[in-house]
């Protein structure tokens, strides 16, 4: 696999004992920025609200834009193995081969969206170089930490659909997907921010 060291290091690595576990929950919103060379967080002035509204008012390359309330079934799919063989003459003992790992899919859906927000969301359908911030339930983010630098998480093939409309008492649905490259959850931590995002941003 690309990510293999070869050659290999001399002792497996240490797995770290853990007392707390890591877990998303919900995701209720998106916050997209484009990638950045340099960190736009450190550890400290992303836990403020300041240091977001400053980056949402931005005219150039750091703005970020926040979705509306996702209408339900936020879901990450992580990626399956990509291999060779198995069971065939295709490889050595027909032993299976592990070549890598595909991407992860985010999929959701939004309700009722605005004509003017559809259309603003169909811009990032054009973006190449995408970073998604998760805002949880409770006023969660989930963000890329490196030691104190903070990004987003890398993104992939940003996609929103067309209304869709179900007929009486129904709310028209949109339906949103994404990738996330393999390995994109190693660095991810979840911070709890001095405000919310769920209602100030």
């Amino acid at each position: 696999m690309n990510n293999c060291n070869c050659p290999a290091p001399t002792a497996l690595t240490d797995i770290p004992s853990e007392n707390c576990g890591i877990n998303m929950e919900q995701i209720q919103r998106v916050i997209f920025q484009r990638g950045q060379t340099d960190a736009p967080f450190d550890a400290t002035d992303v836990l403020t609200l300041s240091a977001w509204q400053d980056y949402m008012a931005a005219t150039d390359d750091t703005k970020t834009v926040i979705t509306p309330l996702v209408g339900g079934d936020p879901i990450i799919e992580p990626g399956d193995a990509i291999t060779t063989g198995g069971g065939d003459n295709s490889t050595l003992n027909g032993v299976e081969q592990l070549d890598g790992i595909n991407p992860s899919k985010f999929s959701c859906f939004y309700n009722s969206l605005s004509s003017a927000q559809e259309k603003a969301l169909k811009k990032l359908i054009c973006e190449t170089n995408l970073t998604a911030y998760f805002v949880l339930q409770g006023g969660k983010i989930a963000i890329k930490k490196i030691s104190t630098d903070v990004w987003g998480l890398a993104i992939q093939s940003f996609f929103i659909s067309d209304r869709g409309n179900s007929g009486y008492g129904t709310k028209d649905k949109f339906n949103v997907s994404f990738s996330l490259p393999a390995g994109w959850s190693e660095d991810m931590t979840i911070i709890t921010p001095s405000f919310n995002p769920l209602t100030e941003l």
